[in-house]
């Protein structure tokens, strides 16, 4: 009787479970749609800007492994 009891609550468990996973789904399905229909993805973020923040982020990382290289020189003088 006890293991009745416990699958019974668990068929009751993966019942809401899968009632709350169809809801979102559905909802997810209802904004995926609205949000694709921006130009811009991102908030506004269009390609120009993508492309200059992606050369800066270059150009600061070329700039802080030059430092790191020349930190690095110096420490072994150090020694």
């Amino acid at each position: 009787m006890r293991a009745v009891f416990g699958i019974l609550g668990l068929v009751v468990v993966l019942a809401i479970v899968g009632i709350n996973l169809r809801n979102n789904l559905r909802a997810a399905k209802a904004v995926l749609p609205a949000a694709s229909a921006s130009s811009a993805p991102f908030g506004g973020t269009s390609s120009p800007d993508v492309a200059q923040f992606q050369q800066e982020l270059d150009r600061q990382m070329k700039a802080a492994n030059e430092r790191a290289a020349s930190a690095g020189g110096a420490a072994d003088d150090v020694k």
